[in-house]
């Protein structure tokens, strides 16, 4: 039978994911002056958003984007995967 990837976990470094989630943060949509970030965390919107929240919505299949179930998982500065 066919097979196909339904989900997978994303492992990223908590400062690359802080970093990434900042560099979005301040960003503003022009059709309504609010933050771009409001919509792209959620229930938590722009005010509860962090990068480990942030990226759940992301990889949430039921959010309407998201091809399949992605767990991000962020790990400590300094370690590696395990």
């Amino acid at each position: 039978g066919a097979r196909a990837v339904l989900e997978y976990q994303l492992f990223y470094r908590a400062r690359y994911a802080e970093a990434a989630f900042a560099s979005c943060q301040g960003v503003r949509l022009p059709a309504t002056g609010g933050y771009a970030i409001a919509t792209m965390c959620g229930r938590y919107g722009a005010q509860l958003c962090t990068a480990q929240r942030w990226l759940d919505f992301q990889g949430d299949k039921n959010n309407g984007l998201a091809p399949l179930q992605i767990e991000f998982r962020l790990l400590p500065n300094g370690t590696e995967p395990g």
